[in-house]
């Protein structure tokens, strides 16, 4: 077992016998209500357990894989001690049984989904994988929060994800404030990351290119992991729901030497009937390249100076207790690739779907239906949703950062969580169907692992 997982689970073995201790120097409980002893000692652990299984079919002979993987971890915090918590939680991912993540012989191309379950960065690996994933400082203002250390955010641009064993966790500052009525706003600086399917944590810079790269415009292979430079991440979030039915949201990022991005979203829901609502909401982003990399070679630039891109989208849904139903459409201009790195968290449009992204894409047009049903006496929840993506030709790296085909994708989902002594407990299950819709295009690094597959999920969790 490596030292660095033996030394989680000494730290986390003490955190469990100190929680255990009792305060028996103490002569009652409301004499010890103010001390830090009482608020170590009276916090409150949490276990958690996720199953996952993840099959992906390629068509005909093509490489197919499958993984079996666990993740246990432990989470402790606190009790209030003059508004102030103190959170710490370990996590440790196995790989339970999978096929090989080299290369097939006869398909030489890399493994997409599998084998991101567990550590890109050292995918052989068969023991025991740990990460501390939190280690934080909490302080609490009436109904806001400041958070400092590592912790796990979500934001359009930033957020845990679910396509894996563990989430995208960061490290900063984060506040989370609601003083004023009807708004809120989030704010912090990020320094560093743990992007999920890794156990490390990296800077800025550093967590780049952990994905696959892509190409350059130029059609160029990327070469930028290692290469890219950034002092930290400042994000700025408002919700303003003051104006009903809209609910409004303006959100911007800025990442040091590489990209500032912005979005603005609105969202409104009005009566349709005694039971029912109309859903409807339209999104902007607009995002420019920073210059402060523009002297590196240009196969190792993230971004290149001068870069531009912009994204318009929308969508109109009916909804009841029982029934959601959206149709979702959005296009990113010809201006550029939209560019967000694929480990930091999954896109923000409307058309989104699990499984695949269209970050590093322009001139998009996508068009996502969306209806899911709430079953009545069973806490069971099934969801559908069908969209068709139009991207530009594959070879066009300009606008086509993965050589991705325009493509048709297909998702049935259900989820299942009990009531009762069970509560804790989430069963799901994700089918994924991607259809290519150019037939032309034959060669196998535009299909494999990309359209013409089939992909099934499995997972459980558990959280105390």
């Amino acid at each position: 077992m490596p030292a660095k997982t033996i030394q989680y689970l000494i730290l986390f073995c003490s955190v469990f016998l100190l929680s255990t201790v009792q305060a028996n120097a103490w002569s009652s409980h409301a004499t010890d209500s103010l001390s830090v002893w009482n608020a170590v000692t009276n916090g409150k652990i949490r276990p958690n357990l996720r199953y996952f299984y993840m099959n992906t079919d390629n068509a005909g002979e093509s490489y197919d894989a499958y993984a079996h993987g666990i993740n246990l971890g432990i989470t402790y915090e606190t009790i209030p001690w003059k508004h102030i918590r103190l959170g710490i939680s370990g996590q440790w991912m196995y790989n339970i049984h999978s096929t090989s993540f080299a290369p097939d012989p006869k398909f030489p191309i890399l493994n997409r989904y599998e084998m991101g379950l567990f550590d890109l960065m050292n995918p052989q690996a068969s023991s025991v994988l740990g990460r501390l994933e939190k280690l934080y400082v909490n302080y609490q203002y009436i109904k806001s929060n400041v958070k400092a250390g590592r912790q796990v955010i979500n934001t359009p641009f930033i957020n845990p994800q679910d396509g894996r064993l563990r989430p995208t966790a960061v490290s900063g500052i984060w506040i989370d404030w609601n003083e004023i009525s009807s708004t809120k706003i989030e704010a912090g600086f990020i320094n560093s990351i743990s992007p999920r399917s890794t156990t490390q944590w990296y800077g800025i810079g550093e967590s780049i290119g952990i994905y696959p790269q892509g190409y350059n415009p130029d059609g160029s292979k990327s070469n930028y992991f290692g290469n890219v430079r950034s002092n930290g991440i400042g994000l700025l979030g408002i919700t303003l729901k003051q104006i009903k039915p809209i609910s409004l949201q303006i959100w911007n990022m800025y990442v040091d030497q590489i990209m500032h991005t912005s979005m603005v979203q609105a969202d409104a829901l009005w009566a349709a009937s005694k039971h029912s609502q109309w859903v409807a909401g339209l999104q902007y982003l607009e995002q420019h390249a920073l210059t402060q990399n523009e002297n590196l070679e240009s196969h190792k630039s993230y971004i290149h100076s001068g870069d531009i891109s912009r994204s318009f989208g929308a969508k109109f849904g009916w909804e009841n207790k029982q029934w959601k139903t959206s149709l979702n459409f959005n296009r990113i201009t010809g201006e550029g690739r939209y560019l967000m790195p694929r480990e930091w968290g999954k896109d923000p449009f409307y058309t989104f779907m699990p499984r695949e992204r269209n970050e590093g894409l322009g001139d998009v047009q996508a068009y996502v239906a969306k209806i899911s049903y709430q079953w009545n006496k069973v806490p069971l929840k099934t969801q559908i949703a069908h969209g068709y993506f139009l991207l530009p030709d594959a070879t066009n790296f300009t606008l086509n950062k993965y050589a991705m085909p325009s493509y048709s994708q297909s998702n049935f989902d259900v989820s299942f969580e009990p009531k009762g002594k069970w509560q804790n407990l989430k069963f799901s299950m994700l089918y994924v169907y991607k259809k290519l819709l150019d037939n032309e295009i034959q060669a196998d690094k535009f299909i494999i692992n990309k359209v013409n597959m089939s992909q099934v999920n499995f997972i459980v969790n558990y959280e105390l």
